[in-house]
């Protein structure tokens, strides 16, 4: 400890010796601001499970039962799979690996299906916690990926989806209603395919 101590010392007192802030300075405040950069854009945020509201388990479940080529059987364990999902906060690989339990199901449709429902729901769940801190108003946010569910093979009309959720980036519309994109009232991440996402307007400063 007494070496430790005399050895410290040696280092505070010669004049020889610079910290590595003395030695690069600005490296070492490039490093920080980078650490606060980080921490700022990229936070931990743990998903709270109970905001998956009645109404987010009530849209889940019809979103289930509309799909195509799912039989009644299915819905109850399809539907509890989703749910144990969307309460992880999207964990598309399990309720994937359910899906494939599905007799003719494929590895990408289950894949679309598991993103699709959970974008659904997390669609509702934003709007939902917008709505709960005071927040009115949105702005469509296209997330620069195609909203399309196959973009190898799309059709006429996910192509249309995909140009008008493109001119809709960054439009503002009331939580409430919705934006009118591609002739019809809708949120981000509702649409089939659709990848977009919402910003908060925040009162008294976007206004």
């Amino acid at each position: 400890m007494e070496f430790c101590a005399s050895v410290s010392s040696f280092r505070l007192s010669h004049p020889c010796y610079k910290t590595q802030r003395e030695l690069w300075p600005g490296r070492l405040l490039q490093e920080e601001g980078m650490s606060w950069l980080r921490r700022l854009i990229m936070p931990t945020v743990k998903f709270d499970p109970s905001t998956v509201s009645k109404s987010v388990k009530a849209d889940l479940r019809r979103n289930i039962e509309s799909l195509d080529g799912l039989e009644k059987k299915d819905v109850a364990r399809i539907y509890d799979a989703a749910l144990r999902s969307v309460s992880a906060g999207r964990d598309l690989n399990q309720l994937s690996m359910e899906l494939m339990n599905i007799d003719g199901m494929t590895k990408g449709r289950a894949a679309e299906i598991a993103r699709s429902l959970n974008s659904k729901a997390t669609a509702i769940i934003d709007r939902e916690r917008q709505t709960s801190l005071g927040i009115t108003h949105a702005k469509w946010m296209y997330a620069n990926a195609p909203c399309m569910r196959n973009p190898s093979h799309p059709s006429a009309a996910e192509a249309q989806q995909d140009s008008a959720h493109h001119l809709a980036n960054g439009k503002r519309y009331e939580l409430s209603k919705g934006l009118f994109v591609d002739g019809k009232w809708t949120w981000p991440g509702v649409e089939e395919g659709c990848k977009c996402v919402s910003r908060s307007v925040l009162p008294g400063i976007e206004e």
